[in-house]
Formats: C-alpha cells, sequence, structure tokens
C-alpha cells in the first residue's frame, strides 16, 4: 500500500516525481503530493490521482532534491489535509506502511509542545526528526533516532530544508528500493519508477539507512556500518505493456495471458525439486485473496500428482492461531508481488520452525524471492491493473507444474498421466484465446448480472475455487456483492437468498451431473442461471440455463477458461456501472501493510 519516490539530481525534480509517482499509482490512490527543496520546501498536494500534480510548476519548484508520495489511507480520511509529505520544523517525511506506536508518540510529542496537522499516524515521523534536529542531530543520525522510536512497519524518505541536497531513506517491515545513476540518486517502492532516471537499483534490508547525494548511495545496516547490497540494472525492473486498443490495463492483461503462460511454462518446464522439498510429508499452502483462489484451484492436481496432502491457509489468520507444524513440512507461499505483509510475516514465523519454504512469486528481487529457499518463479509480466488477471492465470500453471514436478521427483505419477498433464499445459495459451474471442457474449451477460446488482457462483472441485475468484473479480471491479459456494452447499442455507431473476454463475466441472442437478434447484426458484462450461456439456446445460458459455478445452484447460471468461465478466459488468476498471475504490495492487 503507498508508493513512495524520491529524487536527488542534477535539474528541477518536480517534473520527474510526478513522471515516477505515477507508476505507482497502482498501490494507492487516495491522494499524492510532493514536496521539493531548495530554498524551503515547496510543497503540493491533491485528493485522487498522482496526475493531478503535474499542473505546470512555478519557480519555487525548481529544487534539485524532492519526495513525493500515492497514498492508500489507513489512518485518517483520504483527503488533502491527511496527504503526505508531512512537514515539522524544516522537515518533510513520505511514509509507506503503519507506525503501530503512533498514538503513545504523539500524545508524548503534543506534551511536549507540537501541534498536529493531520490524522495520520505517519505524522509523528517529521516530528521526531525535527526534535532530534532540534538537539543538534545530523539529518542521518536524526532519522536513526526516530526510527528507534518506531514500533511497525515503514519505509520512508526524508527531505531536509536545510540540508537541501539529499534524501535519507529508512526501511523496516515496508518494501523499498534506493537507485543511482549519472548525476541521480533515488529511492522508490518498485524500481520500475525509477526507468530512464536511473541505471541500477538495490533493495534496501530491514533496517537499512540511505542517504542519497548526486550519484551517491550510502547505505548502512541496523548497527551503523557501511552495508553493500545487491545492485541490478534498471533493465531487470520490467516496465508494463501498453494497454494499446483496450480500454484499460487490466483488459489488455487479459488479452497478455496466452503470452505469460508461455513464458511461464518455458520458464519452470524441466526444472527440478530440492531434495528438502521432495521429501516433503505435507504441503501447506499460504496465500491471500487471488493467489489463496490459485493455490485452492490447484490444490486437487497437487495431491493427484504427488501423493502430498496439502492443507490450505490464509496469511492474515495463520499465525495467529499457534498452528501445530507436523514434521516434514514444506510451506507454498503464493504472492504476485512477494511484499505482501500477511505472506512475508508467515514466512518469517515459518523459517523460524526450520519449515522449508517455496515462493510462487512474480518479482523475482522481491523480499519473499529473496528469502525463500526455493523461488518457483511465474512470469507474469508487470501488472497494473489493480485486479490479478494474468498474474492469476500463471500462479494457477506455475503450481500444477509444482504438482507434476514434485510428482516427477517422488515417482508418485505414471509417465502416462505425467505426459498428459504437460500436454493440457502445453495447450493453455490456445484455450484462454480461445475463450477470450468469447467476449461478446459475456459482455452482454455481464450488462445484465451488473443491472441486478447481485451474483452468486457454485461449482465443484477446483471449479469452486475458480466460482470464489470469479466473485472477488466481479466484487473488486463493479462493486457488486458477489458471493461464492461449492455447489453441494447450496442447500445447507445460501439457497435461502435466491428469488426471482437472482443471476447464479454456474462453473460446471468435475461431478457435472451433480452440478447440474444445483443448477436446476436454484433454476426451479426463479434464478437466472448462466452455465460457464466445456462445450461437451453445453447441450446438458440449456434446458436449465438461460445462458450457456460453451468454453474450450476440459479439465484442466476448463479451469483456466473459466479464469479468463469470469475475468471478462467482471471487466464489462464494471463498465456498465462507469466504475473504474483499473482503479477501484479502497484497493491498491500490492498490500505491503498488515
Amino acid at each position: 500500500m503507498c508508493g513512495i519516490v524520491g529524487l536527488v539530481n542534477g535539474h528541477a525534480v518536480a517534473g520527474d516525481l510526478v513522471t515516477a509517482l505515477g507508476r505507482l499509482e497502482y498501490r494507492g490512490y487516495d491522494s499524492a503530493g510532493l514536496a521539493v527543496a531548495g530554498p524551503g520546501f515547496a510543497v503540493r498536494k491533491v485528493v485522487g490521482r498522482p496526475a493531478a500534480l503535474g499542473a505546470e510548476f512555478d519557480a519555487s519548484f525548481t529544487g534539485r532534491a524532492g519526495i513525493a508520495h500515492t497514498r492508500w489511507a489507513t489512518h485518517g480520511r483520504p483527503d488533502a489535509r491527511n496527504a503526505h509529505p508531512h512537514l515539522c520544523d524544516g522537515v518533510a517525511v513520505v511514509h509507506n506502511g503503519i507506525i503501530e506506536n503512533h498514538a503513545a508518540l504523539r500524545a508524548s510529542l503534543v506534551a511536549e509542545g507540537h501541534a498536529f496537522a493531520s490524522d495520520t499516524d505517519s505524522e509523528v515521523i517529521p516530528h521526531l526528526i525535527a526534535a532530534a534536529r532540534a538537539r543538534g542531530a545530523a539529518p542521518v543520525a536524526a532519522v536513526q533516532e526516530a526510527c528507534a522510536a518506531l514500533h511497525g512497519a515503514y519505509a520512508i524518505a526524508v527531505l531536509f530544508e536545510d540540508a537541501p541536497d539529499r534524501v535519507v531513506v529508512a526501511r523496516q517491515g515496508s518494501p523499498v528500493t534506493v537507485a543511482r545513476g549519472a548525476g541521480a540518486s533515488a529511492v522508490a517502492s518498485d524500481p520500475a519508477a525509477l526507468a530512464g532516471f536511473c541505471a541500477e537499483y538495490a533493495a534496501l534490508e530491514d533496517g537499512d539507512i540511505a542517504e542519497l547525494r548526486g550519484a551517491e548511495v550510502r547505505i548502512a545496516d541496523r548497527n551503523g556500518r557501511v552495508a553493500s547490497r545487491d545492485w541490478q540494472s534498471m533493465e531487470a525492473a520490467e516496465v508494463a505493456a501498453e494497454m494499446g486498443a483496450f480500454g484499460s490495463n487490466t483488459r489488455a492483461e487479459i488479452a497478455a495471458t496466452p503470452a505469460a503462460l508461455r513464458r511461464t511454462n518455458a520458464a519452470l518446464a524441466g526444472r527440478t525439486l530440492p531434495a528438502q522439498v521432495a521429501a516433503a510429508e505435507r504441503l501447506v499452502m499460504v496465500a491471500c485473496g487471488s493467489s489463496l483462489y490459485a493455490a485452492s484451484t490447484a490444490r486437487a492436481w497437487i495431491e493427484q500428482l504427488s501423493g502430498v496432502p496439502c492443507d490450505l491457509e490464509v496469511a492474515s489468520e495463520y499465525r495467529t492461531r499457534a498452528a501445530p507444524i507436523v514434521r516434514g513440512t514444506v510451506a507454498v507461499l503464493v504472492s504476485q508481488s512477494g511484499e505482501t505483509a500477511d505472506t512475508l510475516a508467515v514466512q518469517a514465523h515459518l523459517r523460524a520452525r526450520g519449515v522449508p519454504v517455496v515462493a510462487v512469486v512474480n518479482v523475482p528481487h522481491s523480499q519473499m524471492a529473496r528469502t525463500a529457499d526455493l523461488v518457483w518463479p511465474t512470469s507474469a509480466g508487470r501488472e497494473l491493473g489493480v485486479a490479478a488477471t494474468k498474474s492469476f492465470s500463471c500462479q494457477l500453471l506455475a503450481l500444477v507444474r509444482f504438482g507434476l514436478a514434485l510428482a516427477q521427483a517422488r515417482g508418485s505419477a505414471t509417465p502416462a498421466a505425467l505426459a498428459a498433464v504437460e500436454a493440457e499445459l502445453t495447450a493453455l495459451p490456445g484455450v484462454c484465446a480461445a475463450a477470450e474471442r468469447l467476449e461478446p457474449q459475456l459482455a452482454a451477460i455481464a450488462r445484465r448480472v451488473a443491472s441486478a446488482n447481485e451474483a452468486i457462483f457454485i461449482g465443484r472441485g477446483p471449479a469452486a475455487s475458480i466460482a470464489a475468484e470469479g466473485a472477488l473479480k466481479l466484487k473488486e471491479l463493479s462493486y457488486i456483492r458477489a458471493d461464492a459456494y461449492a455447489a453441494g452447499e447450496l442447500k445447507h442455507g445460501p439457497i435461502a437468498l435466491i428469488h426471482d431473476r437472482s443471476p447464479v454463475i454456474v462453473c460446471g466441472g468435475v461431478n457435472d451431473d451433480k452440478t447440474l442437478s444445483n443448477a436446476e434447484e436454484v433454476r426451479a426458484r426463479g434464478a437466472q442461471v448462466i452455465a460457464l462450461v466445456e462445450q461437451a456439456a453445453a447441450a446438458r446445460f440449456a434446458p436449465v440455463a438461460h445462458d450457456v458459455v460453451a468454453l474450450p478445452g476440459s479439465g484442466l484447460g476448463l479451469v483456466f477458461a473459466q479464469a479468463v471468461a469470469l475475468q471478462l465478466l467482471a471487466v464489462h459488468a464494471a463498465e456498465a456501472l462507469h466504475c473504474d476498471v483499473d482503479r477501484p475504490r479502497n484497493l491498491a495492487k500490492s498490500v505491503t501493510v498488515e
């Protein structure tokens, strides 16, 4: 959540800050702001997206060092009063994370005579730094002193009115990278924001403090010792593809799914597992949101191929119940960004208990990837739409291929079974492309769902997990209330929700006879049944469903086709309701706070 950026270079930085910040918009877009130094501070804040900062800058914005922020609100309303940067006595700060002891710190500072201008937890940081500066501390030392008082997670960039040639950066628990190039240095939550401004970047570790001056980046660890970090070429920071003729990045990213699947399959084909993973007696799969549904969908294939039982855990809940860890457990953590706060907390929890961790992740230099025992990468490319589309499909493919590698290592599946799965994986790009061609029919259905303003999704087996992902997509993009149930659970309560014209989206899959019976039961109670089924089942569902979408593929391929169809359904429902498809309200792409 939230995006920070800072630049120090040889010319006025305000325009460059707006450009870089726009590339971080996916991290939050409730409000935005920037500050440049020298002489004094020039500050601009807006409600809404970073682009609104880009009006013509006057002569006060000529400073060559500056910081900027795009906000996802945690403490305080999303208004200009709470927008970053926050200032106090010649100190300006932008912050990503949550300061858990902010109330106590604020009370102490108020008692010392400090006055606050916002409702945020973040504002205590410039006050603490300014207080340290007033006691004679140099910029870096003042930041160190302030950070020692903070409990929680933070990535901060600090600007000083009396030292306008530098930016100081600190990290604890929230991801941040520093960068350098010819005559310039920078900081950003995502290095892709700095493409074109610097040549190489490095991720800071927890406890690091960096000072940016000109092209120099000086990094010290939590003990104050000079630290060496792994520098990467900026070319490794992927820049997202243009949306082209599509009306949104999200829609363009659905169209990019076949290519992303080919990349992911090629990157993982033939990979073998280390002995400690291959010998797993039990898997625990941990994730949040769409990543959780990808794990849930793939679970059946992993178990069937490998014979290894898989537990499925919600990352935000796993640690709180102190679950016992069975000997021989291997953890599979799934995250698009590799910076998901809840999942990272589980990773630390498991590693402290000696559990090997496999990271299924799309960002190879993320914190999760850097600290995992094995990285099992997806190759979806950058995804700017907040809702997961191509990244979800790539996670699903990667997890199935993980099950395949586990089966190969353990000799738990016949050569014929392995070859059949390989053939299905190879066919997936074509299946998804064929599903996308059904868009006109899906768009017409979506408009009716949008007018009903509610939906229920059902399925069995892997299709039940795909149904849950479809409901999530509809909620995320269109704000329509949508529920998902395993089809067999309908009669245990949820069928009470059915009334005349209730849209029920049926994801056909395994046990089609039973799924067909569930469709008949809701149809008998007045539901508007929409069946997403394989072509061979279309005729059987036709008497029951108002709409039958005959999808390509069967088995594994059908599940991927259903994922694409449900994504298109959500996009067109959102467009019918005039929602912002790429930037849904209250959401952010990367959830970096617990």
